[in-house]
């Protein structure tokens, strides 16, 4: 089994120019295909910056994907429809036991861990996805953390975490997830950078994975037009068999 994964916080759609446009944000989605996405800052009927529209259900209609929301900040339409912002994943395949772990505390804004068992098209494995984006305060990402390691500590399932860190490499919410979780980006040697575009001078943006997988590509994706502030990530990964080593050789990677 091979799956294509990306992870893009789309900033509502504004792009660096000031302009608010998901069309911008498909096309970069779309000219990558991946099988799965994970996106950060995304409105769902929440602000008038977005026109209250919902950004998550635009984009999977538009992309012909199913989604998931998992809100960080959420309320209540009169209509009794949800609304909020926060996480999305747009998926092809199927999920099952989706769940939103928020993390909150007085003065700083409250952030969610979205969690759902995905089966890939054509495919019976059930890999284990979470997306989320990491608070400011070394607190908020403590947290966010330990409850990252609760959902991946189970070795005997595959499991992809995405999104955006708020911190580079060898930062303690990117090292206290080995060996449970490992950077595919760094992992593969990219070294190219997400933040802020159009010129990037740090990568705080990620995708990782169990040992359950191979890296067969990872990539910092460019995107000439900044439909968002950052720079989306891209993993091509392979499930490994039951009759594959345990680590991938680095001829591999």
């Amino acid at each position: 089994m091979k799956v294509k994964l990306m992870g893009y916080n789309i900033r509502h759609g504004l792009g660096c120019d000031g302009h608010l446009d998901l069309e911008r944000i498909a096309r970069v989605i779309e000219r990558e295909a991946p099988d799965l996405v994970g996106l950060n800052e995304v409105d769902v009927r929440f602000h008038h910056r977005s026109g209250f529209a919902d950004q998550l259900g635009w984009l999977a209609a538009r992309l012909g994907m199913d989604s998931l929301f998992g809100p960080a900040i959420r309320h209540t339409e009169a209509t009794g429809e949800p609304a909020g912002y926060g996480n999305g994943l747009l998926i092809k395949g199927q999920v099952h036991n989706v769940r939103n772990r928020r993390v909150q505390r007085r003065g700083e804004e409250p952030r969610a861990l979205l969690i759902a068992e995905w089966i890939p098209p054509g495919e019976t494995v059930s890999i284990r996805v979470v997306v989320t984006h990491m608070g400011l305060s070394p607190w908020m990402r403590r947290q966010q953390v330990d409850l990252l390691l609760e959902e991946c500590r189970d070795l005997s399932q595959p499991v992809v975490a995405l999104g955006d860190w708020n911190v580079t490499p060898g930062r303690s919410a990117v090292v206290r997830l080995a060996p449970f979780l490992l950077d595919t980006l760094g992992e593969s040697g990219v070294s190219d950078s997400t933040y802020p575009c159009p010129s990037p001078r740090k990568r705080i943006d990620y995708i990782f994975c169990s040992c359950h997988f191979y890296r067969e590509k990872a990539s910092v994706v460019v995107t000439p037009e900044c439909p968002s502030d950052h720079l989306p990530v891209l993993s091509v990964l392979k499930l490994k068999s039951e009759k594959e080593p345990e680590f991938a050789s680095p001829d591999s990677l």
